[in-house]
């Protein structure tokens, strides 16, 4: 598995507390049958600013030395949507995906912000891909799946979090992401892992409940294909149609009024 979405980092976020622990955890991973690691950082206002890729990078560096060259390493962020997104990327702090142009976005668990599509749109024409972390987990997107289409159908993709199919997170989180995998609405997973205990890496039995689900080459391509895309700054290689007309569909207007609520 290439895992994209990974708290690793030591003393950064709610991941690990010490060296020791993020040693633990990578080493938990590999076990897992984790190839490769984008370490994502939460990048959040007045919690965890983490804008210096310097010293990300300098802390990637020496968690790498610690382990040794397995899993491999990489740098990335899971960046809490504020509205000003392209100016934090234009000034470079927030940390792509694996230095690629996939960003790594995360909304509050129980809203959507109004006018949200807006940014994301701007993102895209600067070049980035806005990849929706754990959608499954939202409370808004599993009640109105289809405001989750909208934002896929104007270029949006989603990662969903291996632990929601083994019901990790709740049976409505489950229930999220076995119907939008069987729906066409899962453009990758990951593992969201932010320690040995509570938030562990889930891998195996989460492949199998997908690969039952659709087949092996679907769980090949979310698993390992499209994250391998991910850190190679290049398009997915399994793009599967979405549930709803695009273009024309009325999700979008529905969209479009209900984010727009001030």
């Amino acid at each position: 598995m290439i895992d994209v979405h990974h708290h690793c980092l030591p003393d950064v976020d709610d991941g690990p507390r010490d060296w020791d622990e993020a040693v633990a955890l990578c080493r938990m991973s590999a076990e897992q049958g984790i190839e490769t690691i984008v370490a994502t950082p939460h990048v959040l206002r007045g919690r965890w600013s983490n804008t210096s890729r310097a010293e990300l990078q300098s802390r990637l560096d020496e968690l790498q030395r610690r382990i040794g060259a397995s899993p491999r390493l990489l740098l990335g962020s899971e960046y809490f949507f504020a509205h000003d997104i392209n100016e934090a990327l234009a000034g470079g702090t927030i940390v792509p995906l694996a230095g690629s142009r996939y960003v790594l976005i995360e909304f509050a668990s129980n809203n959507i912000p109004p006018m949200v599509e807006q940014p994301l749109y701007r993102m895209q024409l600067d070049g980035w891909v806005p990849l929706i972390a754990h959608p499954e987990r939202n409370m808004v997107f599993q009640a109105k799946p289809e405001l989750l289409v909208a934002l896929m159908q104007q270029g949006a993709r989603t990662q969903i979090t291996t632990a929601s199919f083994a019901g990790k997170f709740g049976d409505k989180a489950q229930h999220a992401a076995l119907d939008w995998l069987r729906r066409g609405m899962v453009n990758l997973v990951a593992t969201d892992a932010h320690n040995t205990t509570k938030r562990p890496p889930i891998v195996a039995e989460a492949r199998k409940i997908v690969a039952d689900a659709t087949n092996d080459a679907i769980a090949e391509a979310l698993f390992v294909e499209n994250p391998r895309a991910v850190i190679e700054g290049r398009a997915f290689v399994y793009e599967p149609e979405l549930p709803y007309p695009t273009e024309k569909s009325p999700f979008l207007s529905r969209l479009k009024r209900f984010l727009g609520a001030s």
